[in-house]
């Protein structure tokens, strides 16, 4: 439960910086529920990847963007929103369901609008909404770091990538192997095909090769199985 902990502070320093004093006790009790909703779903025992870790790796990663200084940073313009799309953006997740997004968002805005504080519902909405096709709007510079640190597991080290390989199948255990193996294979080269799989510098810089590489030698190992 490290993870719970660690995350814990880190949604308490979240609404803190955000005039949580000014809060009535009901609004702060309110902010505590949300927090446990979080973590029994991302908890569930069905939840092999997208899961705390998930959702920590990605706040890490989103951080990095605001603490990043150079020529060519890019830092959070709604910070809060990005942060909040984060955390719902994968609070319903059932693998055999196709409105797990839709649904994610529908939690997000209904919970969050009982807060009764200033947050862009619709913004938040539109975020964890993007997460399901992961089409980027290359205007929309905060979407963008939101998309690419929800996909930086693609470029993780070989070790981590194989544990991410091995969780998501966990997840589609329902599955028969011949359809995971296609299925898996369209999904792995859809994002091959793509002309850039980051689109912020710093990701892509730091992962997109990495990346490319993961995706490919995973597709050869479905191929191979399949052959086999």
């Amino acid at each position: 439960m490290e993870r719970c902990h660690e995350l814990k502070i880190g949604w308490q320093q979240f609404w803190a910086g955000r005039s949580i004093a000014s809060l009535d006790s009901l609004q702060q009790q309110e902010i505590d529920r949300i927090f446990q909703l979080l973590i029994a779903a991302y908890t569930h025992p069905d939840r092999h990847y997208h899961n705390l870790n998930h959702i920590y790796h990605l706040l890490a990663i989103i951080q990095r963007f605001d603490r990043e200084s150079s020529p060519n940073s890019v830092h959070l313009q709604d910070a809060s929103s990005v942060i909040l799309a984060a955390w719902f953006h994968d609070f319903v997740y059932d693998p055999q369901a196709t409105d797990n997004e839709i649904q994610s968002a529908k939690a997000a805005t209904e919970l969050l609008a009982n807060l009764h504080v200033s947050l862009d519902l619709d913004r938040i909405e539109r975020l964890i909404l993007a997460t399901q096709g992961h089409q980027i709007d290359p205007d929309d510079a905060d979407l963008c770091m939101f998309l690419d640190a929800d996909l930086a597991i693609l470029g993780a080290d070989p070790v981590r990538y194989a544990a991410y390989v091995r969780s998501i199948r966990r997840e589609y255990d329902w599955v028969d192997e011949a359809s995971y193996r296609t299925g898996r294979r369209r999904v792995l080269v859809s994002f091959l095909q793509r002309d850039r799989l980051y689109h912020t510098d710093l990701l892509f810089d730091e992962l997109e090769a990495i990346a490319r590489v993961n995706l490919q030698q995973e597709i050869n190992l479905l191929e191979d199985s399949s052959a086999s």
